[in-house]
């Protein structure tokens, strides 16, 4: 809410945000002028604010604020003054004369008259004598927040382009929340959303340009083009009528462009085993189905069109590993170079090896321990985990993951190393992956992972760990509820993936 304020310095009127209503300049310039007055007049800044005063109880002057109303200097003379017997006789005066305006008694044992009283002015503000009629005082209650509620919403919603059209409440798993079915004035599309209850409005996924599957096609589209790259759209012959957004006959290669909302598990109805049943079933036909989400175009497009050109094998700036340099990296240089050059940023490592090729960082491979999470015994230092692997954008570094491998194999004499990859990204095929064909032995697959995404813009994927039930627990949430539960309540829907392969390097 915005209100009107009078600047101390100019006197001018100036409009503020109401939680910012002690503000007392209208700008900057203000500001500074008000205080080079006291500057000049030899003042301190808050001389204005404060004034001398002497104490009531021992005549000792002291400062204090003009706006407060002390009257005493001390803690002991506030003490000293209450024990006087006049004051206290003053103090039971003034406090059945508050109580007697406020209630019409003067006095809370007078119970006859105060609860006469009491229904009397709770049937004049609130249409019912006792709160314990609860339909009458709920309905009155409800009319009351509707009516001083409803043009806020209709000024949100006419932003938003969007229609109430009604309300209603849905039980899942045990639990009850309101739901709203809207309609978009622009598209004409009809749609519900939970989310009007915290205060926020819903946006139409129709009419929202990066989330419709077409313009994440779009992109990927034209990138094909511009290759020459031979494609089908929304080939249905292949799976059977399951679609694949873009077919590559020449490569046996399928891309999903999975927009967040779509393929979400309450919007989009897409459960745990959506994604990983059609890679299984793509890969049954002789095709390499790639998933890529959303999030990952709108966020980090030249890593996604740099993963997909070394997918396709058409790049052109090749370096040999031979003619790079080897060399420990800085954990800055490190996280640098994994957000500007892999799909999943930085991580926590312990060693980090890179290829150098005129001084410049090209190739890059990251180590930890073994996290406990996925079996590491404390003492067990010898199993270390390839967490990261990459080469700059638009390059291929021919032989640098081996050779960054055997360097860290013969530096740091590990027993095991294990590692995973994104089936995603590198489809079910174990024996097309670089991890088998540089000798690691294939362990099997994890589970589908989930994301959760705020359903106010689905365009920013979360990792479920920030949000484990012992955090939300933690932060105030019902202890009785599951994690995906609470999630739903605050507004949150999840995206699953395929899970990963596992492989292992015993030495």
């Amino acid at each position: 809410m915005k209100i009107k304020v009078i600047c101390t310095n100019c006197n001018g009127e100036f409009e503020t945000d109401y939680k910012f209503r002690d503000k007392k300049f209208c700008n900057r310039t203000c500001y500074f002028e008000h205080v080079n007055k006291f500057k000049l007049l030899g003042r301190k800044k808050h001389d204005d604010i404060r004034e001398e005063r002497k104490c009531i109880q021992c005549g000792v002057n002291f400062i204090e604020r003009k706006k407060h109303k002390k009257k005493l200097c001390s803690d002991n003379c506030r003490k000293k003054w209450n024990n006087k017997e006049e004051n206290k006789i003053n103090r039971i005066k003034k406090s059945k004369e508050s109580f007697l305006e406020k209630h019409g008694v003067d006095s809370l044992f007078k119970k006859d008259e105060f609860k006469k009283n009491f229904k009397n002015r709770f049937k004049q503000k609130h249409g019912v004598e006792n709160p314990m009629y609860k339909k009458e005082f709920v309905d009155k209650l409800k009319n009351k927040i509707k009516v001083n509620y409803l043009p806020i919403l209709d000024e949100k919603l006419q932003k938003s382009g969007l229609t109430l059209i009604d309300e209603y409440v849905t039980n899942k798993n045990g639990s009850t929340s309101k739901e709203y079915s809207f309609k978009c004035v622009k598209c004409s599309n009809i749609f519900t959303s939970t989310i009007l209850g915290s205060g926020k409005t819903p946006i139409c996924r129709n009419c929202h340009p990066i989330t419709k599957n077409s313009e994440i096609e779009k992109i990927l589209r034209d990138f094909l083009n511009k290759n020459n790259i031979k494609h089908v759209d929304s080939n249905r012959k292949i799976l059977n009528g399951k679609e694949i957004d873009l077919f590559l006959p020449d490569k046996k290669i399928g891309i999903e462009c999975n927009g967040n909302y779509y393929h979400s598990e309450i919007y989009g109805k897409k459960n745990k085993n959506y994604h990983i049943s059609k890679t299984n079933i793509s890969n049954e036909k002789g095709v390499k189905l790639i998933h890529i989400f959303e999030d990952e175009i709108h966020n980090k497009k030249e890593i996604v069109l740099s993963r997909v050109s070394n997918l396709l094998n058409i790049i052109k700036n090749k370096i040999f590993a031979r003619k790079c340099e080897v060399k420990i990296v800085k954990k800055t240089e490190s996280d640098f170079f994994l957000k500007e050059n892999h799909i999943q940023g930085k991580c926590v490592d312990k060693i980090r090896i890179g290829l150098y090729y005129n001084n410049e960082l090209v190739s890059l491979i990251t180590f930890g321990n073994q996290r406990l999470v996925l079996g590491a015994k404390k003492n067990n230092i010898k199993t270390f985990e390839l967490l990261r692997f990459c080469s700059k954008l638009n390059t291929n570094v021919v032989g640098g993951f081996s050779k960054l491998l055997n360097f860290f194999i013969k530096n740091y004499n590990p027993e095991k190393i294990i590692t995973y990859s994104d089936i995603r990204w590198s489809g079910i095929n174990y024996k097309d992956t670089m991890y088998y064909k540089n000798g690691f032995e294939y362990v099997g697959v994890t589970k589908p992972n989930y994301w959760y995404v705020s359903v106010r813009d689905f365009l920013n994927r979360q990792h479920r760990f920030n949000f484990r039930k012992n955090i939300l627990v933690e932060q105030g949430f019902d202890n009785s509820k599951t994690e995906w539960e609470i999630m739903q309540e605050n507004g949150y829907d999840r995206i699953w993936d395929c899970g990963s392969m596992k492989f292992e390097l015993n030495l």
